[in-house]
């Protein structure tokens, strides 16, 4: 079985290195010209750091992130609500994980090359269509330009695709776009040299606005 596997990102990524614990070959199919560690910081719990430990990277995470020690559930004024221990020290069997986004897809995307080589991985490649036989599924790839660069053939396609999939959008075109709630998400990051114990997270505020 050959799966063909459309976005580069941390899902494309993570699901071809499960596929080829499973002995399933795969190939990759991104749309930007390079797989890049783009992103701030996220916390990744533990229920995630397991199956990404079950593939090995739990060192190569330790490398690059910081093991959540702490929550605190703040007011909007910095008012204490709630305290809980995370991760290992919460009696998880796997850390939690405060961690850049892009040093997590480069610990993952690494992986994929060295387990399934740089050739299983195709930059540049926007999905433009697909069909579907008894076969299996053929899938078209063009860059930027709109021109025709790669036509790939598999037993199974798997949309990784992100919120604007084309893969969703072709097995379900009445559904439209991402609905909006309403909320803005600002995004940022500070050098500081320590915040509490230096593995401690915040979520301070309320329904109007949070941190």
């Amino acid at each position: 079985m050959k799966a063909i596997i459309v976005g580069g990102g941390i899902g494309g990524l993570t699901t071809a290195l499960m596929l080829r614990s499973r002995g399933i070959a795969c190939e990759l199919y991104e749309q930007s010209e390079t797989i890049r560690e783009l992103g701030v910081g996220i916390n990744t719990l533990p229920h995630a750091i397991r199956e990404l430990a079950g593939l090995g990277l739990l060192d190569k995470l330790d490398e690059v992130a910081i093991r959540t020690y702490e929550l605190f559930y703040l007011t909007r004024h910095g008012q204490q609500v709630w305290h809980e221990k995370r991760g290992l020290d919460a009696g998880h069997d796997v850390p939690q994980f405060s961690i850049h986004r892009g040093r997590l897809q480069s610990v993952i995307h690494q992986a994929v090359i060295d387990r399934l080589g740089a050739d299983a991985i195709h930059t540049g490649c926007r999905l433009g269509s697909f069909t579907q036989d008894e076969g299996g599924v053929s899938a078209y790839f063009f860059d930027r330009s709109g021109a025709h660069v790669r036509t790939a053939r598999g037993d199974i396609l798997i949309g990784a695709d992100g919120i604007h999939s084309k893969v969703r959008q072709t097995l379900f075109p009445d559904e439209g776009g991402p609905c909006w709630n309403g909320l803005m998400l600002w995004r940022g990051a500070t050098d500081w040299p320590a915040f509490l114990t230096g593995r401690s997270m915040i979520i301070a505020g309320g329904l109007n606005a949070k941190a």
